[in-house]
């Protein structure tokens, strides 16, 4: 394994051209799976310093194998419908969209991490994943999973900027650590009427109201009271005048729970507790419920070994506690194949949160990415290689 001088040495090498990459992607962002532009960057990214990149033609994203892969690293794609604020540094040049969640320099650490593999002389071989649409449900990494991308591989990192992590900080953790990410459309229908006369027909909105009020405390009590589980409507929509009860309403939301056993039971238990709820209004109901992505379940092996390289690279204090978050991140997908881990890489600068127009990063965190990210790695494909 190198010496902590010769990753020191790699990553001041590297680090210009690899934030100039950054400044590029930040600045041209696009849609989940159109990321056209953003592949051909990262393609000649890679290509110039003589590696070969594999695409999906005409699908967006790829992948660069060092040597015959026994681990990868992912980076993920894709921006956001976010209007950037003026005075963002590298502002985005297409109106209305922004790299609000760091995949513009989750895309550049791997392209460094790619570019420092292949000056060092490793065992063993590792494939840098860099895989569209991941703000997409489904996302692009169950694309990737069915192409047989990651088979083979026997352990997977990927790193997810933290704005709430000062740079030069890991956030890591066992077990789960993110949520999963479940989309559900009910619609709630009767026969309509007038407000004056709810008795004779079925009282929709009181109905709809029910759904929306009860149905999370309800599924909370179908559950062990130990999982943590979040059900949220963000859409209710139904009627058109004061005086007319409507035949239909239409509410939506998102399921979301850290815990993979109930994510799978979920759909059934969210059918059969609005049959519980809806029994005695009289209101008829469709459900669509659309499972989008399990909970991420780090694998402690993987997180062990790489925390201990950064640690030992770095100093003590360098990896921190990561805490649980209930978004969700389609990385879960690859752990179905392959055990993994997604780490938080400290990239705070005073900036608003993820999914916010105020999100910005310290652009410090790319070299300690490259560097970080590299370690790891090197010390994941001695651990299988073992």
């Amino acid at each position: 394994m190198p010496v902590p001088e010769e990753l020191a040495g790699l990553e001041e090498t590297i680090t210009p051209d690899v934030i100039e990459l950054r400044r590029r992607l930040h600045a041209t962002p696009e849609p989940a799976h159109r990321e056209v532009a953003t592949t051909e960057m990262i393609r000649s990214s890679v290509e110039a310093v003589g590696l070969s990149f594999t695409d999906r033609v005409p699908k967006t994203g790829g992948w660069v194998d060092i040597g015959e892969p026994r681990v990868g690293f992912r980076a993920d794609l894709g921006a956001l419908p976010i209007h950037e604020p003026a005075d963002n540094p590298h502002r985005s040049r297409h109106e209305g969209w922004m790299h609000a969640c760091g995949h513009d320099a989750h895309a550049a650490i791997a392209v460094g991490i790619a570019m420092a593999l292949n000056r060092l002389d490793i065992a063993g071989g590792v494939r840098v994943i860099f895989q569209p649409g991941e703000e997409a449900n489904p996302g692009g990494a169950i694309e990737l999973v069915a192409e047989g991308v990651v088979n083979g591989l026997e352990g997977l990192l990927a790193f997810h900027v933290d704005p709430s992590l000062r740079v030069g900080r890991v956030g890591a953790r066992s077990g789960p650590v993110t949520g999963s990410a479940d989309l559900l459309r009910v619609v709630v229908h009767g026969p309509g009427g007038h407000t004056s006369r709810p008795h004779k027909t079925v009282d929709l909105v009181e109905a709809a109201a029910r759904v929306a009020s009860e149905l999370p405390n309800t599924i909370r009590r179908s559950i062990d009271p130990r999982t943590p589980i979040v059900i949220v409507f963000g859409s209710i929509h139904g009627g058109h005048a004061a005086n007319v009860i409507p035949n239909e309403i239409v509410l939506e939301g998102s399921v979301r729970t850290l815990d993979a056993e109930t994510w799978d039971v979920l759909p059934g238990l969210i059918d059969k507790s609005l049959g519980a709820i809806l029994a005695m209004t009289g209101a008829g109901y469709s459900l669509e419920y659309r499972q989008g992505i399990p909970p991420v379940v780090n694998d402690g092996t993987i997180v062990g070994v790489t925390t201990a390289a950064m640690e030992d690279e770095f100093g003590p204090g360098t990896v921190v506690p990561s805490e649980q978050s209930m978004g969700g991140e389609d990385f879960a997908n690859y752990l179905s194949v392959t055990p993994g881990a997604l780490l938080r890489l400290g990239a705070a600068s005073g900036g608003g949160d993820l999914h916010s127009a105020g999100f910005a990063i310290d652009e410090g965190a790319i070299p300690f990415g490259i560097r970080a990210g590299t370690r790891a790695i090197l010390a994941l494909l001695a651990a299988v290689s073992r």
